[in-house]
C-alpha cells in the first residue's frame, strides 16, 4: 500500500482516538497540535503531515498503515453495543471499546478468505419479542429452546464458550482498563460478538458472563442504540439476559431435581457439577421457588460470614474456558505458511499485541522462526 498524503483515511483517526479513551483536549495536549485541527483531521478537512501523522501512531499506539486502511461499511442491522454495566460504564469507556468489535470483525473477514469457519446457528425467537418486555416465563421458554435447537439435553453445559464458537459466535477475551465493564456483545455485520473480560478471576463468572450476552444477542437484536442507554431500557433488558443466563445454565427441567439442601457446602458440590456460582444457584434457586424466604436469607447471611460475594472456594480450581476460534484460524494460515506473519500484521494494521489480545494467541507467535545452527561440533579423536 503506498502511504501519501492522498489515502489517509479520516475516520481511523477519530478511531485511533476514541479507541484510547481521550477527548480531542486530551490528544491536543500530547502531541501538540490544537483541537481545532484535530477536529479538521478527523473530518477530512485538512491532512496532517507526515510529522503529525507519526506523532499519531507514537501517541494512540497504532501502525502508521492503520490510517491509510479503507473501513468496511458498517450494515444497517447492526444492533447496539450491550454493556453488562452500562449505566455505571462512562461513554469514553463505551466508545473505545466499540471499536473492538470492528477490529475483530476485520480479522474475521481477512481469516475467512481463507478459513472455512462455523456458521451462525441460533434459534429464530422473534416470536416472542414484542418490543416490550419479557417475563420471566417466556425466559423460560426461550432458554429451553435454545437447549434443544442445540441438542443440549436437561445436563449441565461441559464448555459454554466452546459451545458458542461452534455455533458461528466469534468470542474474544482481552483485559478491560474499566473494572466496572465486564462484557459486551453486538451482532455486527451479521455476525455476533461477545467479549470476556480476562481478569474477572472465576471461571464459572465468566461462564454466566457469556451466557448473558448470549441472552442480549437473541432477545434485543431490535433495539435502537439511544433506547439501550434509558435507564429504564436498560435496567430491563439487563434483568432480562441475566434470568436468561441463570434459566440457561440452570434449567427448570433438571436443576430443581439436584437442589435437596439448603447449605453452603451442598451448593459447592454442585458448583462442580453444574459451573455456576453459588451466588447465582441461590439467585436461580429463589426464581424457582426452592428455598423459603428464610432459607434464602439464612444462606445470603452464610455467603456473608464466609466472605464469599467476590470470591468463592473453586474459583481457583474450575478452569476458565478460553476462546479458540480466531486462535485456530490465525495459527492454520500461519503454521501453513498460507500468509507470512509480516503479510498477516501488514494487512490487519493493529499493533501485534492488540491482535494477540483479540484472538488469544501466544506471545511468540509472530516472532521470527528460529534458525538452526550452520555448524557442528568436530570429532576428537
Amino acid at each position: 500500500m503506498a502511504l501519501n498524503s492522498h489515502n489517509i483515511i479520516p475516520a481511523r483517526i477519530k478511531e485511533a482516538r476514541e479507541s484510547r479513551g481521550l477527548s480531542m483536549a486530551e490528544l491536543s495536549d500530547l502531541i501538540e497540535v490544537t483541537s481545532q485541527a484535530i477536529s479538521q483531521y478527523e473530518k477530512g478537512i485538512i491532512k496532517p503531515s507526515v510529522f503529525t501523522l507519526k506523532q499519531l501512531s507514537n501517541t494512540l499506539r497504532f501502525p502508521f498503515s492503520f490510517f491509510y486502511k479503507p473501513k468496511r461499511e458498517k450494515s444497517c442491522d447492526n444492533s447496539p453495543v450491550f454493556f453488562r454495566a452500562v449505566k455505571s460504564t462512562p461513554k469514553k469507556f463505551r466508545n473505545a471499546y466499540s471499536y473492538y468489535i470492528e477490529w475483530a470483525d476485520e480479522i474475521y473477514n481477512y481469516l475467512n478468505q481463507y478459513i472455512k469457519f462455523p456458521e451462525v446457528s441460533l434459534p429464530d425467537v422473534s416470536s416472542y419479542i414484542n418490543g416490550e418486555s419479557l417475563d420471566f416465563e417466556t425466559i423460560e421458554e426461550i432458554a429451553l429452546k435454545v437447549r434443544k435447537y442445540w441438542e443440549l439435553g436437561d445436563e449441565p453445559i461441559n464448555n459454554l464458550v466452546e459451545l458458542l464458537e461452534d455455533k458461528g459466535i466469534i468470542l474474544c477475551r482481552i483485559k478491560f482498563k474499566n473494572k466496572k465493564i465486564d462484557a459486551f456483545s453486538q451482532w455486527f455485520n451479521g455476525k455476533p460478538y461477545i467479549f470476556l473480560g480476562s481478569e474477572k478471576g472465576s471461571a464459572v463468572r465468566s461462564r454466566f458472563d457469556a451466557a448473558h450476552e448470549l441472552g442480549h444477542l437473541l432477545l434485543h437484536p431490535h433495539l435502537k442504540i439511544d433506547d439501550v442507554y434509558r435507564k429504564d431500557v436498560s435496567d430491563r433488558i439487563e434483568a432480562e439476559a441475566h434470568y436468561f443466563a441463570g434459566a440457561l445454565l440452570m434449567p427448570i427441567t433438571s436443576f430443581p431435581k439436584e437442589v435437596i439442601h439448603n447449605s453452603i457446602d451442598y451448593l459447592l458440590m454442585l458448583k462442580e457439577k453444574w459451573k455456576t456460582s453459588v451466588s447465582a444457584m441461590i439467585m436461580r434457586s429463589k426464581q424457582l421457588n426452592l428455598f423459603s424466604e428464610n432459607q434464602i436469607n439464612y444462606l445470603n447471611r452464610q455467603m456473608t460470614t464466609r466472605q464469599m460475594w467476590r470470591r468463592e472456594p473453586l474459583d481457583d480450581i474450575i478452569e476458565p474456558e478460553e476462546p479458540k476460534l480466531l486462535n485456530e484460524a490465525v495459527d492454520l494460515v500461519l503454521k501453513n505458511k498460507v500468509i507470512t506473519s509480516d503479510q498477516f500484521l501488514n494487512d490487519i494494521s493493529l499493533f501485534q499485541n492488540e491482535i494477540i489480545n483479540i484472538c488469544c494467541l501466544s506471545d511468540d507467535i509472530f516472532d521470527p522462526p528460529k534458525k538452526e545452527h550452520k555448524i557442528e561440533l568436530k570429532v576428537i579423536k
